[in-house]
């Protein structure tokens, strides 16, 4: 018997994977068609990236930005992302480009800490972690461009579950709480609040459009055989339970060790060894929770054709000294495996997409969460 009674939401989870295992509550939508100009148009892989580029996405490791004066350039869907902590304790990010002519102020890539000033190496104009401009030589030769408006263009920058969020276009006042809504919430009472820290991660560019990559990560209809050897044996086949919420969306994969639980778990942290479950935040970030961890991978389209993929496992901080460095070694690895397969058939599609063997994908019943995302990417081009 549970020590505590369930909350309503662990009850309520119990009840509907229960009726779903037992074929009486099957998600299912009407089966739809992608066509094939959505992985392929030029002209819509830019109006993409303008459109992915006013919503947020995970960037960066937020423990390495933690005290003042720590520093690191990025790169966010194109546009280059410095973010700093300044001595106000305060982490802000900027677009990573000096006013006077447009040169990067350090490279993409870089990083550290202690810093105060952030100098152009083309003409020596100086900004602070503040990002404003506090210097330049020879400030006579610009009345028309006063230093209290040539600061740094600043952008949106928030701290959430071990990770840092941009939004690559100046947006004063951006609401974050309206963003991340109740999966927020939700993911922060699993423990991947301000001490959440990550343990492990991944860099690199993927041999597909973005859209490929996600098509492949919101449905189990595949798992049975692209996973036959890696996953496919942990989980039941074609089968989630899915909830949208406003355009994100939360797929709970069951596992079969589900079965084991007689009574629902007193709180949805509880279920970690029975499930899994896939926070997808659109536009581009999903983080799978695996009970003492998450695994995030955030997508950047490189262009038509290739995505940048950057990968993080992030763990509560009260796991962080029960658990070897092995363990969470063992589970990245076992987590990149099995994506490593998707991403290979990511590829595969990618180059027949151009045989006009298709002029549109298929979408079945089973794979409406992957229609909901399209139908959202339309919603934000429009």
């Amino acid at each position: 018997m549970n020590a505590a009674l369930p909350t309503p939401a662990a009850a309520a989870l119990f009840d509907r994977i229960k009726a779903t295992l037992a074929g009486e509550q099957r998600q299912r939508q009407p089966g739809t068609w992608s066509p094939v100009a959505r992985y392929l148009d030029p002209s819509r892989h830019l109006s993409e990236l303008a459109a992915l580029r006013r919503l947020p996405q995970a960037v960066a490791d937020a423990a390495t930005l933690q005290a003042v004066g720590d520093w690191r350039a990025c790169s966010v869907h194109g546009v280059p992302v410095l973010l700093t902590r300044g001595a106000d304790d305060r982490l802000r990010a900027f677009i990573n480009v000096c006013r006077h002519r447009g040169a990067a102020l350090v490279p993409e890539g870089a990083s550290g800490q202690g810093r105060e000033r952030f100098v152009c190496p083309y003409h020596s104009w100086t900004y602070g972690s503040h990002g404003a401009c506090v210097g330049r030589p020879h400030d006579g030769d610009f009345p028309h461009a006063p230093r209290d408006r040539t600061g740094l263009v600043e952008l949106p920058c928030a701290q959430r579950f071990g990770l840092v969020w941009v939004v690559a276009t100046a947006t004063p006042g951006f609401d974050w709480a309206a963003y991340f809504g109740p999966l927020g919430d939700e993911i922060e009472e699993l423990g991947f609040d301000a001490a959440a820290r990550v343990q492990r991660e991944r860099h690199f560019t993927q041999a597909s459009n973005w859209k490929l990559v996600l098509d492949g990560n919101l449905e189990s209809y595949h798992f049975a055989y692209a996973h036959r050897e890696t996953i496919a044996h942990l989980f039941h086949d074609n089968l989630v339970v899915h909830d949208q919420v406003g355009d994100h969306q939360r797929i709970v994969l069951p596992k079969r060790s589900f079965a084991e639980l007689a009574e629902p778990p007193a709180r949805l942290a509880d279920f970690a060894r029975t499930l899994n479950i896939i926070y997808f935040l659109f536009p581009s970030t999903l983080l799978l929770w695996e009970g003492d961890h998450i695994n995030a991978i955030a997508l950047s389209p490189a262009d038509g054709a290739s995505t940048r993929v950057d990968g993080w496992l992030v763990a509560p901080q009260r796991y962080l000294s029960v658990r070897s460095d092995g363990h969470w070694q063992r589970n990245f690895d076992m987590f990149w495996q099995a994506i490593d397969e998707d991403l290979a058939l990511a590829a595969s599609m990618q180059r027949g997409l151009t045989s006009g063997a298709n002029q549109a994908l298929c979408f079945g019943e089973n794979e409406f969460a992957c229609a909901a995302f399209h139908d959202a990417v339309q919603r934000m081009l429009d």
